[in-house]
Parts: structure tokens; C-alpha cells; sequence
């Protein structure tokens, strides 16, 4: 399955060999860990077990965290 997937303010087309394309799946494609990453799927962060299809509009976007202790 080819997914359009936004990131860091570029898209990209992955294509992943499965029937079924879950969030983890997307994350995994990109080389990110979903500790530090996490996928927003038509305007909604969703967890790792979401299902993802070639019609969804697909964001990713890196965690940040920092400041003083």
C-alpha cells in the first residue's frame, strides 16, 4: 500500500508490504520510535494500533522536550 505522510513540512509516499497499515507501521517506515514521535491521522493524534488507509490525511510529528529542571 503507497500512503501520502507528511513530515517535518515535506510529503512523502511510503509504500509498506501489508494489507493492513497501522500507525507503528508508519513510524517504523520512517526509522522513528513512537517514544519519541506519533502520528496525527485526520487532525486526531491516534495510538500505535490505529489503522491507517490510503485516504487518510497522515502527519507525523517529533515530540519535544526540554526546559529547565
Amino acid at each position: 500500500m503507497e500512503l501520502k505522510v507528511k513530515y517535518r513540512g515535506k510529503e512523502k509516499v511510503l509504500t509498506i508490504k501489508k494489507e493492513k497499515v497501522l500507525a507503528i507501521d508508519l513510524l517504523k517506515a520512517l526509522g522513528l520510535s513512537p517514544e519519541y514521535a506519533f502520528v496525527v491521522k485526520n487532525g486526531e493524534v491516534v495510538p500505535e494500533t490505529e489503522e491507517i488507509k490510503s485516504e487518510d490525511s497522515i502527519k507525523i510529528v517529533n515530540a519535544i522536550s526540554g526546559g529547565k529542571n
